[in-house]
């Protein structure tokens, strides 16, 4: 799930930017989609701090799972560096022997990184959705439906 999911989720933010920008337009969405999301949901939504932190993160997340040319990552757990921010929050899975560990892959393979994932997923959406006070309403409820799988509580651990 977590190899399928996670790009469909951002796949579906990029499907939901276009969905906004469009409604009541007829000429194309004036927005550029071919930036990364992190810096089009910073500059043109307004995504900021900790919620911005983790978007980039999941972005990272998802390049590993999209471009799976794994290099060996040189850390004693098999997890990079410059993912540690989400292997601290816990959602990895953990190999229970202590000092021993799984791949990279293998401790992506994790309910808990999911659930992360669509956590921050759903602060994208709505970070988006409200951009558009006119519009919003027509979007109401898919934040409330994301909700419903993941309440805040599943959210930075």
């Amino acid at each position: 799930m977590v190899f399928a999911g996670i790009p469909l989720l951002l796949t579906s933010l990029s499907s939901l930017i276009i969905e906004c920008e469009s409604i009541g337009v007829v000429t194309p969405p004036a927005v550029d989609l071919s930036q990364p999301l992190p810096k089009l949901l910073s500059e043109r939504y307004g995504m900021s701090g900790e919620l911005l932190e983790e978007f980039k993160c999941l972005c990272e997340v998802r390049n590993e799972i999209i471009h799976p040319v794994p290099l060996p990552t040189g850390t004693n757990d098999n997890w990079p560096d410059y993912l540690r921010r989400v292997k601290d929050k816990r959602v990895a899975v953990e190999h229970p022997e202590p000092g021993a560990h799984y791949t990279f892959f293998a401790q992506m393979a994790s309910h808990d990184l999911f659930a992360w994932a669509i956590w921050v997923t759903r602060g994208a959406y709505e970070t988006v959705i409200y951009s558009f006070p006119e519009q919003w309403r027509a979007f109401p409820i898919l934040p409330d439906y994301v909700r419903e799988f993941c309440p805040r509580s599943a959210g930075p651990h």
